[in-house]
């Protein structure tokens, strides 16, 4: 499980440096790619495997599925992180993502999340950061 919140910055390479945990987490390698959310996920081969074969079945559902499934594909690349924990991130990842400067990196159980620092406050006010007591969903799920 990829866990935790790390504040992190892209260098001039448009490179960040994964937590160490997530990089042990991670292996030698993983993929990386838009996710819905407006922000990238960074996958191991083996879970981003699986996610890849849910989009194949996806994308025969018709052309707008297809689309959506391509959109996935074209835009991820394999990740090796260097010595330093660094991983590249390609730039139209960057700019799907708004990653300019300061990011948020977070653990988003089977995959790495990151975030614009700014996005991730607007998505997730630091005033919201709480659980609602009366949400009926997390509490069957024993949170």
């Amino acid at each position: 499980m990829f866990l935790g919140e790390f504040d992190r910055s892209l260098d001039p390479k448009g490179r960040v440096v994964l937590p160490a945990e997530h990089r042990e987490e991670l292996g030698e390698s993983g993929y990386i790619t838009k996710a819905l959310d407006p922000c990238l996920a960074i996958f191991r081969p083996e879970e981003f495997e699986k996610v890849m074969a849910r989009m194949e079945e996806y994308a025969r559902q018709g052309s707008d599925h297809r689309r959506r499934a391509t959109l996935v594909s074209s835009g991820a690349h394999q990740i090796v992180p260097d010595r330093q924990g660094r991983i590249a991130i390609a730039p139209k990842l960057r700019e799907y993502a708004g990653l300019v400067g300061d990011v948020k990196v977070v653990g988003g159980n089977a995959r790495i999340e990151i975030w614009d620092m700014q996005r991730w406050y607007d998505v997730h006010p630091q005033e919201q950061q709480g659980f609602d007591r009366s949400d009926r969903d997390l509490a069957a799920l024993g949170i």
